[in-house]
């Protein structure tokens, strides 16, 4: 539709900002910047710091995808809704089967992505496993009801599954709502 697209990549910090602008070489440029930024979004997660520069960057209204984990969302609902308010927000949470569930696998080292804490656990422990999707599933009702309190759209993504019904599925939801 040759409509402006730009991307602000962070962490707890402002990895990387490119002011929105048109065309194909720009659509390419924002793949290949999602592409190569991996191991520079290292650290915590810090919404809220996230969307005050957005909201500072981006006076004109546009529509916001914002796409996160959310599991270091912190304090971010007032500054969630404030940017709502302003422009056309769509929160994508994306969750992985991994984050869920378990494997019998014996002992395991994790590291909370967070912090980069880790932690030595045992998976081959029926209790640990349950405790540990019980855990998951809690997060999961949290960050549904988050959303719901917060009144705005969201797009849950699995990196188990497509996501073109998901897409398919907010669009026709949005457009019954206009």
């Amino acid at each position: 539709n040759q409509d402006k697209i730009g991307l602000i990549l962070f962490s707890d910090q402002i990895v990387k900002y490119i002011p929105p602008r048109k065309g194909r070489d720009s659509v390419m440029r924002l793949v290949r910047e999602v592409l190569a930024a991996e191991d520079d979004a290292k650290g915590g997660t810090d919404i809220t710091e996230a969307l005050k520069f957005l909201n500072g960057v981006q006076k004109r209204r546009a529509v916001v995808f914002l796409v996160s984990d959310f599991l270091g969302r912190g304090d971010c609902e007032k500054m969630l809704r404030a940017t709502a308010r302003h422009h056309d927000m769509v929160c994508v949470p994306v969750s992985d089967p991994a984050e869920r569930e378990l494997p019998d696998v014996g002992l395991v080292e994790l590291e909370d992505p967070e912090t980069g804490d880790l932690v030595l656990v045992d998976t081959s422990s029926a209790a640990v496993r349950r405790r540990f999707a019980a855990q998951a599933s809690e997060e999961t009702e949290e960050l549904k009801r988050f959303f719901l309190k917060t009144g705005i759209d969201t797009l849950t993504i699995a990196t188990d599954r497509p996501y073109i019904d998901e897409v398919r599925g907010l669009f026709k939801r949005r457009a019954r709502k206009r």
